[in-house]
């Protein structure tokens, strides 16, 4: 029968030989303390870091498709309306509220006593975009 070897002596039979030194912990009460991160903390900052970037970029994300909403309406708008000429990019027009129909119309509404919608440009992209008037 082998002799026991006491429990502070770290010994690895199968290699017969002291294994204190390649222990990744402390093998004696007098060896350094062993401390534990506190991975709770870390998970808890990081979550809250990527949950106010997140919503930030969500508010963003809802904004963008408001105005893309709002784009998309006002040119779908423009272009049902009722308009006999070509309009040129980069210029403003007015647009009018018909009996049948709306219409666009070069007239700003300073000089004609009509039912205004609104002031719309021609983007280089051939969207329509409200301008304040």
């Amino acid at each position: 029968m082998k002799k026991k070897k006491p429990d502070q002596v770290v010994w690895n039979d199968e290699q017969e030989e002291y294994i204190a030194r390649l222990l990744p912990y402390a093998s004696q009460a007098s060896g350094p303390v062993i401390k534990i991160p506190n991975v709770d903390a870390f998970k808890q900052k990081g979550v809250e870091k990527v949950s106010k970037q997140l919503q930030t970029e969500l508010e963003e994300l809802q904004d963008k498709i408001k105005k893309f909403v709002k784009s998309a309406s006002d040119t779908q708008k423009v272009y049902t309306a009722k308009f006999k000429f070509e309009p040129l990019v980069g210029e403003t027009y007015f647009l009018y509220k018909g009996d049948k129909e709306d219409y666009l119309s070069l007239i700003p509404p300073e000089q004609w006593k009509k039912n205004f919608i609104g002031a719309f440009r021609l983007s280089s992209e051939y969207k329509w975009e409200r301008v304040e008037w």
